[in-house]
């Protein structure tokens, strides 16, 4: 669940949620980056159960001291994953906290993810000191021949992440940390914004089918059960997916029956149309 280094001034806590990988991928090199910088590193995966990890960064940012929680997620329907928006919600608000909201996107957009993060953690006291949006391979299209963002987070990506990492600790070692305005996150333009705000996961999860293995061809093996990242999903004579589903598709991709029905070429060609109508630049940026 967590990870330790040397202990420094300020102790930075990075917590996070990655069904697919991407979103480890870039907490583990921010973690990295800290700790060559000598700072003292706690990590947090939230797949590991998510009450667990949340008492504990609870437990973590209510110790005495400065600390910074860099909070990771990857965008869902527009925003960041509801499980993420929460915790950040429940973080105690004590003196000398700081933070870094960062996402990762497939090449869509990048929505209002970080904008609603930061602002929940302004809210509870976490001043913004940076934030980062990095893309990353689209996890719906992992049938497809040329999936958006296709070998992303690449070595360009992940230098802007370590350039973030030096800007934030620099502003810690000032006596005056200077904040990220708020607004600075609220980057998208109108259409897109107007479209982000009327999406979210429930809704996408009410407009189409239940997931459900075919029982035709599950053999009930357990490996959905086994990879679900919210522990959703409990086996009977075909697996039964409960509400705390977040739509990752993990169950999907590593079934080794490709029991769940899912129509790549129909996924991909919605995937590249709404890519196409969205004026994000397809990039990663960083923000200090």
């Amino acid at each position: 669940m967590a990870k330790e280094s040397e202990v420094a001034s300020c102790a930075h806590g990075i917590v996070y949620f990655s069904p697919a990988g991407s979103t480890r991928q870039v907490a583990i090199t921010i973690e990295e980056r800290l700790k060559e910088l000598g700072r003292s590193v706690t990590v947090f995966d939230l797949s590991l159960g998510v009450d667990e990890v949340r008492a504990a960064i609870i437990d973590f940012c209510s110790q005495s001291g400065p600390c910074c929680v860099w909070v990771g997620s990857p965008v869902y329907c527009d925003h960041a994953v509801p499980l993420v928006e929460a915790l950040l919600g429940q973080l105690p608000t004590v003196s000398e906290r700081y933070s870094v909201p960062f996402v990762t996107w497939g090449g869509v957009t990048s929505g209002l993810a970080l904008a609603e993060m930061g602002e929940i953690l302004e809210q509870q006291g976490y001043h913004l000191l940076g934030a980062a949006k990095v893309i990353a391979q689209h996890s719906s299209m992992w049938g497809a021949e040329q999936p958006l963002a296709q070998g992303h987070p690449q070595k360009q990506d992940l230098d802007k992440v370590n350039l973030l990492v030096e800007q934030v600790v620099n502003k810690l070692e000032q006596p005056v940390k200077e904040s990220l305005a708020p607004e600075v996150l609220d980057y998208l333009s109108p259409a897109l914004r107007a479209d982000a705000a009327g999406k979210n996961l429930a809704a996408a999860k009410a407009s189409r089918p239940p997931l459900a293995a075919n029982p035709d061809t599950c053999t009930a093996c357990g490996t959905c059960e086994e990879c679900c990242p919210v522990q959703a999903i409990t086996m009977g004579n075909v697996p039964i997916i409960g509400d705390l589903c977040v739509l990752c598709m993990q169950c999907v991709q590593q079934c080794p029956e490709q029991a769940f029905p899912y129509d790549h070429v129909a996924t991909a060609s919605f995937i590249e149309a709404m890519a196409a109508a969205s004026d994000e630049e397809k990039e990663t940026a960083i923000f200090v």
